[in-house]
C-alpha cells in the first residue's frame, strides 16, 4: 500500500499525471450532463425560470465576502425562526 502510495506521489506534476486527470473530468462531465439532462428539462418544464433564479443566487453567495455570509446567515436563521413560531401557533 505505501509503495503505491509513494508511486502516485511521483506521478503528480508529470504530463501523464495531467492528462489522466484531465480525462477523467472530461468523463465526469459527460456522465453527470447525461445523468442530470431529464430531471433539469423536467424542472425547467414545470418552471422555465427557475434554474435562472438558482443561478443567480449562486451568483450573489459567490460574491459575498464571510462578513456579507455570517449576516446572510443570521437573516435565514432569524427567517425560519419566525416562520416555525407562525405554523407553531
Amino acid at each position: 500500500m505505501q509503495a503505491t502510495l509513494e508511486q502516485m506521489d511521483n506521478l503528480r506534476g508529470t504530463s501523464l499525471y495531467k492528462l489522466q486527470l484531465k480525462y477523467m473530468m472530461n468523463k465526469l462531465e459527460v456522465l453527470l450532463e447525461r445523468t442530470l439532462k431529464n430531471p433539469l428539462n423536467s424542472l425547467d418544464k414545470e418552471d422555465p425560470d427557475l434554474l435562472t433564479r438558482i443561478q443567480s443566487n449562486i451568483e450573489l453567495v459567490m460574491g459575498m465576502d464571510l462578513e456579507e455570509l455570517a449576516m446572510l446567515r443570521q437573516e435565514i436563521d432569524d427567517y425560519r425562526a419566525g416562520k416555525d413560531e407562525a405554523s407553531a401557533s
